[in-house]
């Protein structure tokens, strides 16, 4: 039987039994469960849950983590009642098949029309989710569109009481001051997004040892991320495109952008 809940101070824990299940002893991954975690007490008591957890049996297999589009420091113009679905995930193979994350979505998509907490209780316009593949299990665009979800150009979409506008993205105007160095723009609302910078900072060692490189998080330096357009990942001024886990193609752009 599958229930949902809502994220609070009595069971935050579980979302790492989800997120993190495989790695709660790592110390790299336990730096980013810290992170996360002061970033879920922060909007708990600034917004409302923004995270719900679907348990299997008691035990948690799946969760969906949210936000009102206003509440990102570093976006400019918000959509007004937009609320972003950052991910959807269910790591489980045994629990897959079962409604654990379709559950989800649809608990999410019924609350919005009446009121969600993180919202104040007012309604939401729609839903804004840019799928993240993860590899395991169906891929997120087919999950959401499952879900009902339409695609756009750049995110996939759910009206609720409000009609779609797209979100453009910003450019990135290269900055005299990003020259010579990385910028890592890492994510502490997943617990992998500490990890992985530190993962590309090695990489980008490799490549190139004691290349100048700078970690921030933009929900703290949310200036910083919009000068640069938002961009994860900048080395010496050119905004590097492939995924570190593809290391030929990472490797090679890398190396492009340090030889200029």
């Amino acid at each position: 039987m599958i229930i949902v809940k809502d994220i609070g101070e009595g069971n935050i824990e579980d979302i790492f039994k989800v997120c993190s299940h495989s790695r709660l002893d790592d110390p790299l991954q336990r730096t980013g469960m810290e992170m996360k975690r002061a970033w879920l007490l922060r909007m708990l008591e600034e917004h409302g849950p923004c995270t719900k957890i679907a348990y299997l049996d008691g035990r948690p297999v799946a969760q969906i983590l949210f936000y009102p589009e206003e509440a990102v420091p570093f976006i400019p113009d918000p959509r007004e009642g937009a609320v972003v679905l950052n991910c959807a995930y269910n790591p489980f193979p045994e629990a897959r098949g079962k409604g654990a994350g379709s559950s989800l979505v649809r608990n999410l998509a019924e609350e919005a029309g009446a009121g969600l907490k993180c919202l104040r209780g007012e309604p939401c316009s729609i839903i804004a989710a840019k799928p993240f593949e993860t590899g395991e299990g169906l891929s997120m665009t087919e999950f959401y569109s499952r879900c009902g979800f339409s695609r756009a150009d750049s995110e996939m979409y759910l009206e609720i009481l409000g009609e779609y506008r797209p979100k453009g993205e910003m450019a990135y105007e290269p900055l005299e001051e990003d020259g010579g160095k990385v910028i890592m723009f890492y994510d502490p609302i997943c617990e992998w997004g500490y990890g992985f910078a530190v993962r590309v900072r090695d990489l980008i060692h490799e490549i190139e040892p004691g290349y100048p490189f700078e970690m921030i998080d933009p929900w703290e330096r949310p200036g910083e991320s919009a000068r640069r357009g938002n961009r994860q990942l900048i080395v010496n001024g050119h905004v590097i495109q492939s995924f570190w886990m593809n290391r030929k193609a990472f490797r090679r752009e890398v190396e492009e952008a340090i030889r200029g």
